[in-house]
């Protein structure tokens, strides 16, 4: 926090006062008196001097609901897993694969002034299609071609947020009950703190859309 920003409210109230009133009893009363002013002042500044940046949400969650954590904002992910922090990550999306007619991968065929046919360059790098057993060899994964459904019958959030599964265990964080028993660890989860949802819709980015995860710090992912 910038030194310039931070006031001393003892120290301006004692010099607001008129010496001939500096009495105890008369600075106590009015340090009361001050102290909701104190309350809106903090409250503004902090909210001023954070955006709705990565990093910025990261903190104000750890600072409110993992306090006892030390935020580091240059760590890697692997890291604030290790540290049983509030992380934000990209959330997962299908991405798009197009498919092309034979010809409009190449450009097309010219003839040469003597006659020869050239076989036009590649333009588009051909989709690769792999068979059954090669579907079982890790280095050649088969491509996904999303369908018109992933795009308009789901909603993808824009990001999410994992929350380590210390902070569900100690009742800091309390999640909604799951019906579907058969959850994978893997699905989001319900956080049912008012708070949790106040604080990322007032520093988030209005059209920005998010989902909550649990993990455990022993669990990294490969």
């Amino acid at each position: 926090m910038n030194k310039y920003t931070i006031l001393k409210w003892e120290k301006l109230l004692l010099w607001l006062i008129p010496p001939i009133l500096r009495k105890k009893t008369h600075a106590d009363w009015l340090n009361v008196l001050l102290s909701p002013i104190r309350s809106i002042y903090e409250e503004t500044l902090y909210k001023m001097q954070h955006t709705g940046q990565v990093i910025y949400l990261e903190k104000i969650l750890n600072e409110t609901f993992n306090p006892t954590k030390n935020y580091n904002p240059n760590a890697s992910i692997e890291q604030k897993r290790l540290d049983e922090l509030i992380y934000i990550d990209e959330s997962v999306k299908p991405t798009l694969q197009y498919v092309y007619l034979h010809k409009e991968y190449f450009e097309p065929d010219r003839i040469l002034p003597d006659g020869t046919k050239v076989k036009g360059e590649l333009l588009i790098p051909q989709l690769k299609i792999y068979n059954h057993d090669e579907y079982k060899n890790r280095d050649n994964k088969p491509v996904y071609l999303a369908h018109r459904k992933d795009y308009t019958t789901i909603a993808y959030a824009n990001f999410r947020v994992f929350i380590p599964e210390s902070l569900i265990t100690n009742g800091t964080i309390v999640i909604q009950p799951n019906n579907n028993e058969t959850q994978s660890a893997a699905s989001p989860i319900k956080v049912a703190n008012i708070e949790f949802h106040n604080l990322l819709n007032f520093y988030k980015l209005a059209g920005k859309s998010y989902e909550s995860y649990s993990y455990s710090p022993e669990v990294l992912d490969k």
